[in-house]
């Protein structure tokens, strides 16, 4: 049996290679994420071993009650070199700090200011190279290399700060920093300061960390013991080591995000790959009935035959996974390069690892997918009777009448299972138990639709094979006939294919709806030109806009609305919450929220409370609310529920007028200022006007509604690209399936084609029925997935930002490429089978030889 498994790889080597190429792939995928994983890993540590490096004990400073640092002291810092066996230790600060781009604004990172570091210590511990020299006097500063490349500053360039006061600080460069792929300061400008003008600038007076050097022959573990008995409970006192191990542990947090997301696409491609292993099983065991039977008359048992058959495909399953973990390791340079440029993930560069673990899973995978795929084919050529070898027997598999029932009832039972499951999801409240809900629904709704599909895949072949056998005649009535013939063998193919553009379009919809949701929360409910906030710093405090730039601003005509807006803390009915304050002739006009009940109308005695949080959720239109601010409480009646936002505040759970607002808790500066342009002002003549006023509040940053509206749509392209690039191994592999299965078709329909040909069906013809064959079987594939996609997307739209009134967008020119696409690419795929069907002799295949 041995030798004749290894006789029949040998004779139909050529049929299984497709199914071979989709383990490699289905196995790259996941055994190129793993190592990937791995590789990121290995960069990170290498980099924080870097980035620690000479450190022998790392003193941090203790979490206060309110989560931050309570930074360490000079007498502690004292204390510390004081210990025996201490040659050296040095304080590390750092703070915000506000950096100015060259034309006079605060760069920002998500409106967040920067940082400024510390300089002083010993060289050989410093948490960044330097290219230049550290700040020898006041008057120097360095900048890391990230803003510097931005911003084209130089060394020798002259750089201006702003402290938390306002007031502007000018430094000369004397070089430039890097932190690596560093965390801390991911994202944001680091001003690089001797330790007094940091703390001049910054107000921050402690360190949050000192390092320690150890004298020769003094060990880690008792150095640190030392050192903690020194400073007594509070400071977090580590080694070196363990130091470097957990800073690299927090930022592989991100490495393990990454590889955790990607494997759910890797799954995918498995599952797709699994289609298209058992349906070439399926169809080989069928087209093998007489060579079976064979089998069974030389004496060979039905349990041998159970064996050949997955001895087969384990040899199939192993060579598909040693080329697969081959094919990992490209795919693991590739997800670099896509992950830096797509989503900017700053992952460190490092020799690629493959270990053990993606090994050993690369082959499990491979062989028990493969395997597992095979059984039911295997199970079916065990009932081939040994009489079968002496008929001329069709090899079409035909499905009774008891086996579509039983078929039909678990469809039921799964799409019933599935619909049920959706339903209790989009009846939820909490919006994230809803979406998960809804999403595990669709798993099994789409499960149903697999099942079922053989019992309905011949009608909606017939359906949209209707227009294209009335263009194309003969060969398009013949390929529509094949589909139908073998419903089931048709169902399998385009399933690789449902599940690949199902999910595909499913993404279409959902990140298609975020953009066109968000685009209308930013310019159809704020019909505005610009927003202006104060920048943030760490402690996410805001600084805050004098009343005087609104007033200002109010006398440029260029401007034809200005509004000023305030936040604060307070308590409703003793709830803590954050209250809002706007002129009420802007609220319905400049802001524009969908009220979910009640009216716009904001006045002295009224609140509008948010619909979208939890504790103001159960008031209702005229119930009574205490709001207390400071020493103040008043009682306003509920004007209107709804879902509270304004560019520039991160968190509103209520809103009243401006004079109310006044009343509770004193005048005070403005949180945001929103402006309209007047009419017939061009873009650059208000910009021009903002940036002028703008010039004497330098901690006032700047946000243009476009610009934010073409980030948001360039950021959704990327995403969309980045799903459509994962997700399109399933289509590459499911192209691979239908390529397969028309090329064992070509097989099993040889005497049909010759018969097809003698009675006056030219090359050209034939040729044309695979093709249109395939093109129907693309076709089918994409039309159904893309319907279940069109089901689930908005539901999951709807669950997931129900509070904020999302709008479904469905992108029906992007679904029609999909489409369009999947019909070329299955016909394509089709192209050498339909040659090869071509090309056979009429009178061989009628002996069928």
């Amino acid at each position: 049996m041995l030798r004749t498994v290894l006789a029949g790889l040998r004779a139909h080597t050529r049929r299984l290679v497709a199914t071979l190429v989709a383990v490699v792939l289905g196995v790259g995928f996941v055994a190129g994420t793993l190592i990937f994983g791995d590789t990121a890993r290995a960069g990170f540590y290498d980099t924080f071993a870097r980035l620690a490096q000479n450190v022998d004990v790392a003193v941090l400073a203790p979490t206060g009650s309110g989560g931050q640092p309570e930074l360490l002291t000079d007498a502690q810092l004292a204390a510390v070199r004081a210990v025996p066996g201490v040659a050296g230790a040095d304080g590390r600060s750092s703070g915000p700090l506000a950096l100015l781009d060259p034309a006079g604004r605060p760069i920002t990172n998500f409106s967040r200011v920067g940082v400024a570091v510390s300089t002083d210590g010993d060289p050989r511990t410093r948490p960044f190279d330097i290219d230049g020299r550290v700040p020898a006097g006041p008057g120097e500063a360095v900048l890391d290399t990230e803003t510097a490349s931005h911003q084209r500053y130089r060394t020798g360039d002259t750089v201006v700060v702003v402290d938390a006061a306002g007031a502007r600080h000018s430094y000369t460069l004397v070089g430039l920093i890097d932190f690596g792929v560093s965390k801390t300061y991911s994202g944001s400008t680091v001003v690089g300061l001797p330790a007094a003008e940091l703390a001049a600038r910054t107000g921050v007076h402690g360190y949050e960390e000192i390092t320690v050097t150890a004298a020769g022959g003094v060990a880690q573990d008792a150095l640190a013991r030392q050192v903690q008995a020194a400073l007594g409970t509070g400071p977090r006192v580590s080694t070196g080591d363990q130091r470097r191990t957990d800073l690299a542990d927090e930022a592989t947090s991100v490495a393990t995000e990454f590889t955790s997301a990607l494997l759910i696409f890797g799954v995918i491609s498995l599952v797709v790959a699994a289609f298209v292993i058992y349906n070439t099983f399926a169809i080989l065991l069928a087209q093998r009935i007489r060579e079976t039977a064979l089998l069974r008359c030389l004496g060979a048992t039905r349990r041998q035959v159970f064996t050949a058959t997955l001895a087969e495909a384990a040899l199939i399953g192993t060579v598909g996974a040693a080329g697969g973990i081959l094919f990992g390791i490209g795919v693991a340079y590739a997800l670099f390069g896509l992950l830096n440029d797509a989503v900017h993930a700053n992952l460190p560069a490092h020799p690629v690892v493959v270990g053990s673990g993606p090994v050993l899973a690369g082959l499990a995978i491979g062989l028990g997918v493969t395997v597992v795929a095979a059984l039911l084919p295997a199970l079916r050529a065990t009932r081939t009777s040994p009489l079968a070898a002496l008929r001329d027997l069709p090899t079409a598999v035909v499905t009774g009448r008891a086996r579509r029932i039983v078929r039909a009832v678990a469809a039921l039972l799964a799409v019933g299972a599935g619909t049920a499951v959706t339903v209790a999801g989009v009846g939820m409240t909490d919006s994230q138990a809803g979406t998960f809900t809804i999403v595990g629904g669709g798993v099994l709704a789409f499960l149903g639709v697999l099942i079922a599909a053989p019992l309905y895949i011949g009608a909606v072949t017939a359906a949209v094979g209707r227009p294209v056998a009335a263009a194309f005649g003969t060969p398009a009535k013949v390929a529509v006939a094949n589909a139908r013939r073998n419903p089931g063998r048709t169902a399998t193919t385009t399933a690789t294919l449902m599940i690949g553009i199902g999910l595909i379009a499913l993404c279409g919809v959902l990140l298609g709806s975020l953009k066109a949701t968000a685009e209308d929360q930013l310019v159809g409910h704020y019909p505005v030109d610009y927003a202006m906030a104060g920048v943030r710093y760490d402690n996410a405090s805001q600084a805050p806009i004098p009343a005087a730039f609104a007033q200002q601003l109010r006398t440029r005509p260029e401007f034809s609305r200005v509004v000023q807006a305030r936040e604060g803390k307070a308590q409703l009915d003793g709830a803590r919450a954050v209250i809002a304050a706007i002129d009420p002739s802007a609220y319905g006009t400049l802001i524009k929220p969908t009220t979910a009940s009640g009216t716009h109308v904001l006045d002295a005695g009224t609140i509008v409370v948010s619909s979208a949080n939890r504790v103001t959720q159960r008031l209702r239109v005229g119930d009574s609310v205490t709001v207390t601010v400071g020493p103040r409480t008043q009682t306003l009646t509920v004007a209107g529920t709804a879902p509270l936002s304004i560019p520039g505040i991160e968190q509103i759970d209520a809103l009243v007028s401006w004079d109310r607002f006044t009343d509770l808790a004193g005048p005070g500066d403005d949180t945001v200022v929103l402006a309209k342009a007047a009419p017939q002002v061009n873009a650059t003549s208000s910009r021009d006007a903002l940036n002028q006023v703008a010039t004497a509040y330098p901690l006032l940053e700047i946000n243009s509604i476009a610009d934010l509206t073409s980030d948001l749509a360039t950021q959704i392209n990327a995403l969309l690209g980045l799903f459509g690039g994962l997700l399109g191994t399933a289509v590459l592999i499911a192209l691979f399936g239908i390529a397969n299965t028309l090329s064992l078709s070509v097989v099993e329909r040889t005497r049909e084609s010759a018969t097809m040909r003698a009675i006056g069906l030219t090359r050209a013809q034939l040729r044309a029925t695979l093709l249109i064959e395939a093109l129907l079987m693309g076709v089918v594939g994409a039309v159904i997935g893309i319907a279940f996609g069109l089901v689930y997307g908005p539901l999951i739209v709807r669950a997931q930002f129900g509070a904020v009134g999302p709008i479904v967008v469905v992108p029906w020119g992007w679904l029609a490429g999909l489409v369009a696409l999947a019909a070329a690419a299955a016909a394509a795929a089709a192209v050498l089978p339909a040659r090869r069907a071509a090309k056979a002799s009429i009178v061989a295949a009628m002996a069928d030889l």
